[in-house]
């Protein structure tokens, strides 16, 4: 296990991919100190890259897109960034309106960021030049996180209120409306095989949906306290969360069952993921300190 401080704030957000053209990782942070970094995984270590400036306010949300070469970032501040990463610069600033960034997601195709707003509509901002392309309306409130499946087909919305959406690309309309959840979902992930929705929430459960049948097919419980993120492993066998009661699960998706809990952290911890080959995770925390874990086996 890897553990570096980070940033001189707490952190909010991490997502971590593989660069497809140069084959290296990177790991990019969002943090309440208004920075974005960007680190390099190698030879076991994290290596600070890039440190974007601009926002203002604390940096809520970033996602990596497909290819890795891209990250976005959302802020109070109310604008969405994109960010090079190979060149580590900036090369879009989008103004997205008053509290309408709270989350954000890269399409799988790359070309769209979703974003969730406080009125609680969906907005698609193009990313080659930076235009509102579509609005998808939940007609609820407060979208607190947002999903696309991985084989576009699907964009999920979580909302402060308990309320999953899901909406149809293809059509643009809304497919499934869930109502598993009493509290507000703050995280949700697809499966790579695009079958299953997972959702975290304030309630302290996870749900997983069956997609295509929009029905509950598991609830895990564990946490003491909100579950703040989710992430499947790209093995489609286990997921991870984080929660405010400071310690990072993994989940058995066969098993319904947690296999392993890390308690590394000493304060909340906001978000964990990933990494693309499954076999590390990468967990954030209000105690300014990125954690690495291997990922422990499902056997």
């Amino acid at each position: 296990m890897a553990a570096t401080v980070a940033h001189e704030d707490s952190i909010w957000t991490v997502a971590w991919a593989r660069n497809e053209k140069d084959h290296y990782e990177n790991v990019v942070t969002g943090s309440v100190d208004d920075k974005v970094k960007c680190w390099r995984w190698q030879d076991n270590k994290l290596e600070l890259q890039w440190i974007f400036e601009g926002h203002q306010l604390g940096v809520i949300s970033v996602d990596i897109n497909q290819e890795g070469s891209l990250a976005a970032s959302s802020s109070l501040d109310s604008h969405i960034r994109i960010w090079d990463l190979e060149f580590g610069k900036q090369i879009r600033s989008i103004d997205a309106g008053a509290v309408d960034t709270w989350t954000l997601a890269f399409s799988p195709d790359s070309k769209f960021i979703a974003t969730g707003s406080h009125s609680g509509a969906i907005n698609l901002y193009a990313v080659e030049n930076g235009n509102k392309d579509n609005t998808l309306e939940t007609h609820g409130k407060f979208t607190m996180s947002v999903a696309y499946s991985p084989d576009g087909r699907y964009l999920a919305s979580g909302a402060i209120d308990g309320i999953v959406n899901i909406f149809d690309l293809q059509t643009g309309k809304l497919a499934h409306k869930l109502e598993g959840h009493a509290m507000a979902v703050r995280s949700l992930q697809f499966s790579f095989d695009s079958q299953y929705l997972a959702t975290a929430s304030d309630d302290t459960h996870i749900k997983l949906y069956d997609i295509h049948q929009a029905a509950l097919v598991a609830t895990f419980s564990g946490h003491s306290s909100w579950v703040l993120s989710i992430d499947f492993n790209p093995d489609n066998k286990q997921f991870v969360t984080s929660s405010s009661d400071k310690t990072v699960k993994v989940w058995d998706l066969g098993r319904r069952q947690c296999i392993h809990t890390f308690h590394d952290h000493t304060d909340q911890v906001w978000s964990a993921a990933y990494n693309d080959t499954g076999n590390k995770i990468v967990s954030v925390s209000d105690d300014k300190n990125i954690h690495i874990y291997e990922c422990p086996s499902n056997v």
